[in-house]
């Protein structure tokens, strides 16, 4: 590919406008009351499951992608990927059968997981050094800001009716023309054995795992915040609790324009990124515990929200730059679904904890989510030298060619 053509406004805001719908799954979540009184044979639960039932498409797709892409080269993963979601996240628009809406919804996922790790996979195809590191900035933001758009949308639409929160999802066909007019294909490297093609494996390597073990872990804690902010304000009985909407919107905004400025802060965090991302985010949760009226769990709250934006963007960058030759992209998914699995381990960890210690109450549990996350703030600081940019233009080894060395050694 001509690398100039990279470099092009129009190529960019092709590449990142596939992000605008990755974290949509619940933006519809202001119609679940709405949604009930239409299938009023169903349970409340069974209503609820329609917001998340696409996490579940959404795992196992983002694992299959790696191989998808072997089948049907990038681009059309990613295509396919974007029509799936298309039709299944607007399907429910005309529908009012409950099956056919939930099926719908596992669709939605399916297409979501096919491109989700290629999102930020493809910036590491098409970029490198400095301009990588602001693209995976710039990623992080559209994706917020894709959520923050769609759910607002969403909440204006539904007091209309319910079915016309899913039109959200025709923002689809922007990205899908985008992408098909402006992102060329990419071919994976090819080697010729016995006279035959053969495409590279995927691998990993033992980084990629400690790595995803890592953001697992990490998403255990974020995951805090959404689970334990209503409680802490009724817990404390702060004044106006009417404007926990507005404090996690600031968080939201305050992620948003970090990400955006990502690129230009690594400049000089660079492998101390990730010490100072758990160090803010560990201020932020111990704050938050101690917070006794809504201004100052507001301020604190955006605390979390800055140190979220700089983690994010760095350990999926590093996973990238540290996974095998051509396996980025299986390392990311791999990442990933290690993300999804923290977010749904998360309300279990934490009870668990809470229950071992003999202390459930919200404050006392986003107080150990601080600590948690100020012990990874120095691990991480004495892992700094490990985390430094590779100039060296060596290819990391997969956990195999590691065993290889180590037998030969033996």
């Amino acid at each position: 590919m001509n690398l100039e053509k990279a470099k092009q406004p129009t190529f960019k805001v092709a590449l990142l406008s596939i992000s605008l719908l990755l974290t949509s799954g619940g933006s519809i979540a202001s119609a679940v009351s709405h949604m009930q009184e239409t299938f009023s044979s169903h349970s409340a639960t069974a209503v609820e499951a329609l917001v998340t039932a696409s996490n579940i498409s959404v795992m196992i797709f983002v694992l299959l992608s790696a191989f998808i892409v072997n089948f049907l080269g990038t681009k059309k993963t990613v295509l396919l990927g974007i029509v799936l979601a298309g039709i299944g996240g607007v399907f429910p628009f005309f529908s009012d059968n409950y099956t056919m809406v939930y099926i719908s919804r596992l669709v939605l996922g399916a297409g979501l997981g096919m491109f989700n790790s290629l999102a930020v996979s493809l910036i590491n195809e098409f970029y490198t050094g400095d301009t990588r590191n602001k693209m995976l900035g710039y990623q992080a933001a559209v994706q917020s800001l894709g959520q923050t758009f769609t759910t607002f949308i969403a909440g204006i639409l539904v007091n209309y009716n319910w079915h016309y929160a899913f039109a959200i999802y025709f923002l689809a066909i922007v990205s899908f023309i985008l992408f098909f007019i402006f992102i060329p294909d990419t071919k994976p490297e090819t080697t010729v054995v016995n006279g035959q093609i053969e495409k590279p494996k995927q691998r990993l390597n033992r980084f990629v795992v400690i790595e995803s073990c890592a953001i697992l872990f990490t998403f255990v804690i974020l995951m805090a915040t959404s689970l334990k902010a209503t409680a802490l304000v009724q817990e404390q009985n702060m004044a106006n609790p009417e404007f926990l909407g507005t404090a996690l919107s600031v968080s939201s905004l305050v992620s948003f324009v970090a990400s955006f400025f990502y690129g230009n802060i690594v400049k000089y965090t660079k492998q101390y990124t990730l010490f100072i991302a758990y160090l803010i985010i560990s201020l932020g949760f111990i704050g938050i515990s101690f917070a006794t009226n809504i201004v100052m769990f507001t301020v604190i709250l955006a605390l979390t929200g800055l140190g979220s934006s700089l983690f994010i963007p760095f350990a999926f960058g590093i996973v990238m730059e540290r996974a095998p030759k051509n396996s980025a992209n299986l390392a990311v998914s791999i990442s990933m679904v290690f993300c999804n699995i923290g977010c749904y381990l998360s309300p279990y960890v934490l009870a668990f904890i809470g229950g071992l210690l003999g202390n459930t109450s919200d404050s006392f549990t986003l107080l150990i989510c601080g600590i948690m996350a100020l012990v990874l703030s120095i691990i991480y600081l004495f892992a700094a030298k490990y985390l430094k940019s590779d100039d060296s233009g060596e290819t990391p080894m997969s956990i195999e060619e590691e065993l290889e060395v180590i037998s030969e050694l033996k």
